[in-house]
């Protein structure tokens, strides 16, 4: 492994910037605040609109090296944090303000380490101003100039797209000192906070296709590395696992509550977006300067960038909010819930009708449109054996079997029904975090070989990314009809 020393170039830059004359210090004249840092996905008390002017914030960041799980299987990463969170605690501080940050590199670690803030201006982004090896630590301090949320992440010399992908980053947001605008330039407020850092992971596999187990950093680099150069990531995850923001995890709201969603990738472009929801407000690029964007389905982050939006709730019900790369999103965990109290409102939506037969008059235009595409279908391959005649049912009978079934269906679980529409549908027509979907026997199968008991204990105490009671206040009842409703459409 390359020696984890400065190089030349930082001996250079060094002696650049000691002999560069230094301006006068005018934060030394100011106020002082000392800020404890939380870990994300929550976001530390703050102003939106500055009460006073400008102040110097002090915050400490301690490095933690550790293994982590980071999928419902097992799976584990030798990971490098900011104060043992994945992504790194989000700093909030207002245009005009000085950050001054202490970053403390234990001596129980193994390798150097620094921080890079994309909001800063100089010494690469501070990088060179906070070199620590193991048992050390450095105090920087630099003016929040611009207003937007940014990227943090650590970039020590020679290792920095390792040390990213195994955990090392995190959102600084400079808000305007008098708060968020629209193009209007009318205030925009918001009841809470959130940050989503999604990382992209390079797992190295063993000649049997299992995923390796490293006992430290040293003896995973080799393999990681390896990894990392084919550029195809074995987990995307938001906060450091699969299913981190779902069950106990998910992110909380109310119907008529207005949340900021921060959402950082440091390493790769992503595509957030929140099914059922939509950005009201989105600063797609960031920057708090430039107008938001309203009304957007699915925003860009660039790589290296963070990007927010606003969105207020209207509905409640459980969320999924994803990368919208839905490969992504559903086979490598880059998924993330939701779950939203309050009052359904039907002028927003409403089922007309539950689902029953295709009608006469349906069926028909179905036969005609694939008529009209049938130069489409690719030709068979071989021909395929004659049928065998069998007396069909005219349509009159098979129509009313069919109104029978569904008519039997919709008595026995009404109630469920309405359940699963409202509250359970997110989760179960998209298999999101594992559940299983509506339809799909072989996934129900095994749950059906436990027991109706086994599967209500699930529904009423929650397992995994679920929430008790699917997030709703549905009594026993309706929460056995809702599972009966979803197991008719198995049997």
């Amino acid at each position: 492994m390359k020696a984890f020393r400065p190089t030349l170039f930082a001996a250079v830059m060094t002696a650049l910037m000691a002999g560069v004359p230094v301006m006068a210090d005018t934060a030394d004249k100011l106020d002082r605040v000392k800020v404890d840092l939380v870990t994300p996905p929550m976001v530390h008390k703050h102003e939106q609109k500055a009460s006073s002017g400008p102040k110097v914030v002090e915050v400490t960041m301690t490095i933690e090296e550790k293994k982590i799980v980071i999928d419902d299987k097992g799976t584990t990463m030798q990971a490098m944090t900011f104060n043992g969170s994945m992504p790194g605690p989000t700093i909030v501080v207002h245009e005009g303000d000085y950050l001054e940050i202490t970053l403390v590199n234990p001596s129980t670690n193994a390798m150097p380490h620094n921080v890079d803030f994309h909001s800063a201006t100089g010494a690469l982004g501070g990088a060179k101003l906070t070199d620590v090896h193991p048992g050390e630590q450095a105090t920087m301090r630099f003016k929040a100039d611009r207003a937007g949320v940014f990227v943090y992440h650590c970039a020590p010399e020679g290792m920095v797209p390792w040390h990213v992908v195994a955990g090392m980053s995190g959102t600084m947001m400079v808000l305007p000192r008098e708060g968020l605008k629209d193009p209007e330039g009318k205030e925009l407020k918001y009841d809470v906070a959130y940050t989503i850092g999604e990382f992209d992971l390079y797992i190295p596999k063993d000649e049997d296709g299992k995923y390796k187990d490293y006992a430290s950093l040293a003896e995973s680099y080799a393999d990681t590395v390896e990894v990392m150069r084919k550029l195809t990531p074995t987990h995307v995850v938001f906060n450091g696992k699969v299913g981190a923001l779902t069950g106990e995890g998910a992110l909380k709201a109310k119907v008529g509550e207005t949340v900021l969603m921060i959402h950082s990738q440091a390493n790769r472009d992503t595509r957030p977006h929140l099914i059922g929801g939509h950005g009201d407000w989105v600063w797609e690029t960031g920057k708090f300067n430039n107008p938001p964007e309203k009304d957007l389905e699915t925003w860009f982050i660039r790589g290296g960038s963070a990007g927010a939006a606003l969105y207020t709730f209207k509905q409640p019900g459980v969320y999924a909010y994803v990368n919208h790369n839905l490969i992504e999103a559903f086979e490598l965990g880059a998924a993330g819930h939701f779950v939203v109290e309050g009052k359904w409102n039907d002028d927003l939506m409403k089922q007309i009708k539950a689902a029953g037969p295709v009608s006469p008059d349906n069926a028909k235009l179905a036969a005609d449109n694939a008529a009209k595409t049938k130069h489409l279908v690719a030709p068979a391959k071989t021909a395929a054996a004659p049928a065998k005649k069998v007396a069909a049912a005219t349509p009159a009978k098979a129509a009313a079997k069919d109104e029978a079934k569904a008519t039997a269906k919709a008595a026995v679980h009404p109630s469920g029904e309405k359940l699963y529409k409202s509250a359970c549908v997110a989760c179960h027509t998209t298999g999101v975090a594992n559940a299983p979907k509506l339809g799909d026997k072989k996934a129900w199968d095994p749950l059906i070989a436990r027991g109706m008991d086994a599967m209500m204990e699930v529904a009423i105490k929650g397992k995994g990314a679920m929430p008790p009671r699917g997030a709703t206040t549905a009594d026993d009842a309706t929460l056995k009809a809702a599972v009966e409703y979803m197991l008719s459409t198995v049997r």
